[in-house]
C-alpha cells in the first residue's frame, strides 16, 4: 500500500495549497498531478479520496481539532501541522482505515519532512488524542 503513502503526501501538499491560496483544491489537485507526471491512478484516486474527505467535512474536523488542543487555537497552528491533522483526521475517523498505525507513521514522517521534529510530535499528540477518544466511541 505504498500508494496511500505516496497519496498521503499530495493530499498534503494540495491543501497546503489550498489553504494558502483558497483556490479550489480540484484544480490545484490537477496541476499537481500535472506537475509530478503522477501516472499512477491507486495514488491520484486516494489523494483525491482523502482531499475530497477533508474538504467535505472540514466543519467537523475542525471542530474536533479545536476541542483536543490544549492552550492553542486551530489558526494558531502552521499550515503543514494543521492540514497534517485534517488529513490523518479525516482518515482514522471518517474513512475508516484497517491500519492506524500506518496512518499515524505516515503523517509522523510528513510532518518530520516538511516541518521539524516538534511538529511531529505535536501532530502525533493531537491525532491520538483524537483517534483515542473517537474510537471508543464507536465501540
Amino acid at each position: 500500500m505504498r500508494y496511500r503513502k505516496r497519496a498521503r503526501e499530495n493530499g498534503l501538499i494540495v491543501l497546503y495549497r489550498w489553504d494558502m491560496s483558497g483556490e479550489p483544491p480540484e484544480r490545484i489537485l490537477m496541476e499537481l498531478v500535472e506537475e509530478k507526471g503522477i501516472k499512477n491512478r491507486k495514488v491520484i484516486n486516494y489523494t483525491e479520496r482523502l482531499v475530497k474527505t477533508v474538504i467535505s467535512k472540514i466543519t467537523d474536523i475542525d471542530s474536533l481539532i479545536a476541542d483536543h488542543l490544549e492552550n492553542w487555537s486551530l489558526d494558531r497552528i502552521g499550515y503543514i501541522e494543521r492540514n497534517l491533522i485534517r488529513l490523518g483526521v479525516a482518515e482514522l475517523v471518517f474513512m475508516g482505515v484497517n491500519d492506524p498505525g500506518r496512518v499515524f507513521n505516515d503523517y509522523i514522517d510528513l510532518a518530520k519532512k516538511y516541518a521539524d521534529r516538534k511538529a511531529a510530535v505535536f501532530v502525533n499528540g493531537v491525532l491520538s488524542k483524537i483517534y483515542n477518544v473517537t474510537s471508543s466511541a464507536r465501540r
